[in-house]
């Protein structure tokens, strides 16, 4: 599994130390992670930051006194100078996210859509193939969105969100991220978190914190039993003359098709011996 790692806009020159930690993608925080005013003296700081242009950054889209209303100028600043690489927050319905991609050259961006509100998630479910050739990726906000719902925060409270954000993302071959986890303290929790976003077939994990993304490396995602299935998988094919040509094989009293083949050959690439 992937790791998408919030970096507070103010941490950013941390950045080459985490990278030690095989991260995968980095998103610069300027919206919930910092003052407000401080985003203008952190936005001049990526001039010194290293391959800046190569990491997301989380940017606010609203006014500060109107949460309702757009407030463009600061992405418009980032897009100006070279970033192309964002993540949308706090969009609130799909009207909103319209009227921002209109007034964005969405052709060069890549953007990575949080789904935060009930009413956005609910308008995406018949909407998303109109947007999707806009985005890169999309993730579940969870915890703004529990806010808004007024529930608590648990797996089990939002495993039909989770299921249907995976579904929207998996529908137009856009990443699939998982939520993000507050608690740093609870590595069990956490644990059984990623490896049930995992199973459910989630690409990625937001992470905020490097004790995260030690659990998440140190997850053994494949068991052996299916390491040496994928494995036998693997031998029966290299013995066929025209692979292209497949026809299902059994293999243990089981029958192999396309889409085993397809997950042993994940497996082989993915299993940490």
């Amino acid at each position: 599994m992937e790791s998408y790692f919030f970096v507070p806009a103010s941490k950013m020159n941390k950045i080459q130390e985490l990278s030690k930690l095989k991260i995968n993608t980095f998103i610069i925080d300027f919206e919930d992670a910092i003052k407000a005013s401080q985003r203008n003296d952190f936005f001049l700081e990526l001039d010194n930051l290293e391959n800046a242009k190569d990491y997301y950054l989380r940017v606010p889209l609203h006014a500060l006194s109107k949460a309702d209303e757009l407030n463009l100028t600061l992405i418009h600043k980032f897009i100006k100078q070279g970033f192309t690489k964002f993540v949308f927050p706090k969009i609130s319905s799909t009207n909103q996210l319209e009227d921002v991609l209109k007034q964005l050259k969405t052709d060069v961006l890549e953007i990575i859509l949080l789904v935060e509100t009930p009413k956005f998630y609910l308008q995406l479910q018949s909407t998303i193939f109109k947007y999707s050739n806009k985005l890169t990726g999309i993730g579940l906000g969870s915890h703004d969105f529990m806010s808004v719902v007024g529930g608590k925060h648990t797996l089990k409270n939002l495993e039909v969100v989770r299921q249907n954000i995976l579904y929207l993302a998996k529908s137009c071959n856009l990443n699939s991220i998982d939520i993000a986890s507050m608690d740093i303290n609870d590595d069990e929790s956490f644990k059984k978190e990623v490896v049930d976003g995992f199973n459910k077939g989630y690409d990625a994990k937001f992470i905020i914190h490097p004790k995260q993304l030690k659990i998440i490396n140190s997850i053994q995602f494949y068991s052996e039993e299916e390491y040496k299935q994928a494995l036998k998988i693997e031998e029966e094919l290299s013995k066929l003359e025209n692979k292209k040509e497949f026809n299902p094989i059994v293999i243990d009293g089981k029958i192999i098709e396309q889409p085993h083949i397809n997950r042993a050959k994940q497996i082989l690439k993915n299993y940490k011996k």
